[in-house]
């Protein structure tokens, strides 16, 4: 039982220290192509960590995610939109709500243990999360910051449809499949060999069921 606090305080350590390294290096977990637009790697440590551990792990790294992408925006500011996010409502809590939702998703996954140790699957349940994050990042933004925005891509007339408005609008959604691909590929890479190195991380009724099957 102590073998097993300790690994898991391990675990916790090493997963926030790479998340907190992605954050704080230049082009590493944020990838500034422009200023108004960038990539960011840094849910990935979120996903694996969901895949393994849950939803506890999940909604821990994510707010983990969130705090440190708060204090790279307010210490180390890349691009236009940086400073939106010193606000924990854009930075914290859609990461927190990210990395909650994709550690239930993937508990509901290793129900199935067949399925679980598809990469395919995992995978797929990957790429659909980072989706996700995009989107709860993005709608928080508009909700609360649309005036900055707008401001921000010079829109002067919200009301008619601009092409760069389109260009815009292309470029988050490529950005978002390009992180969502990674993601997917990452993920399964990582989660399966632990899961199979490390059976202990997980409860006695999960190996039960994928002795049985």
């Amino acid at each position: 039982m102590r073998n097993k606090v300790i690994r898991s305080i391990v675990f916790d350590a090493m997963f926030i220290a790479i998340i907190a390294l992605m954050a704080f290096v230049p082009n590493v977990g944020l990838i500034t192509v422009s200023p108004l637009i960038s990539f960011t790697l840094l849910h990935i440590p979120v996903l694996v960590g969901a895949a393994i551990f849950g939803w506890k792990r999940g909604l821990i790294y994510g707010i983990a995610f969130g705090l440190l992408s708060l204090i790279q925006a307010a210490t180390q500011p890349r691009g236009a939109f940086d400073p939106l996010f010193i606000n924990p409502l854009i930075s914290v809590l859609p990461r927190a709500l990210f990395g909650l939702a994709a550690g239930f998703a993937f508990e509901l996954l290793r129900k199935m243990p067949r399925l679980y140790q598809k990469g395919l699957y995992l995978a797929g349940t990957s790429f659909l999360m980072t989706l996700l994050h995009t989107f709860l990042v993005i709608t928080a933004i508009w909700i609360v910051y649309k005036s900055d925005v707008l401001r921000i891509l010079d829109v002067q007339d919200p009301q008619s449809f601009h092409w760069l408005n389109f260009l815009g609008l292309l470029a988050i959604v490529l950005g978002a499949l390009v992180e969502a691909g990674i993601a997917a590929v990452i993920t399964p890479s990582i989660a399966l060999p632990i899961y199979h190195k490390y059976p202990s991380i997980f409860t006695r009724k999960e190996q039960n069921d994928e002795t049985r099957h």
